[in-house]
């Protein structure tokens, strides 16, 4: 796994963002086991994080086997976006998602898609519902699982003060 931090971060014009994009790294590193655990990815995929324009919080290239990360969103966002882009990989890893660049077209599971012009109509392909559905069970399990450790510490915390 390779993980990166653009230039712009790091000495540009977004030198304010480095401590949310180091975060995003640090996250990154931190739910690794989970990733590989939940997800069927290559190992060598790339992990960039930089300001991203538009409205995406991040995306998988697929080309690249790399995810691009925008750091200036809440932590729950970040996470649930990296399982999200995650899922697209393991699409891709699998070979149920493939992208035609001469015709421009998404190839799922054998099935042609054109390229979709609406947000509405981008929401609805198969692959970006199935993306979301497991993202977000990703990031409700792993929220569950950090508040059960949080729930032992405290436990552990407690008994050692009533001794």
């Amino acid at each position: 796994m390779k993980r990166t931090l653009a230039t712009s971060i790091k000495y540009g014009n977004y030198k304010h963002l480095q401590y949310d994009a180091k975060l995003v790294l640090r996250w990154i590193e931190f739910y690794w086991n989970d990733f590989k655990e939940y997800f069927d990815f290559d190992d060598d995929i790339a992990f960039h994080v930089r300001p991203i324009r538009g409205t995406f919080q991040g995306w998988y290239k697929s080309e690249r086997n790399r995810i691009e990360i925008d750091p200036r969103y809440p932590p729950e966002s970040v996470l649930d976006t990296i399982a999200h882009e995650l899922v697209h990989a393991e699409q891709y890893h699998q070979g149920r998602l493939a992208w035609d660049g001469d015709v421009c077209q998404s190839v799922w599971n054998g099935e042609v898609y054109k390229r979709g012009n609406t947000y509405k109509l981008y929401r609805n392909r198969p692959w970006e519902i199935e993306a979301r559905e497991r993202a977000a069970e990703f990031v409700k399990e792993m929220l569950a699982k950090d508040m059960r450790a949080d729930a032992d510490h405290d436990a552990l915390a407690h008994q050692g003060t009533l001794i």
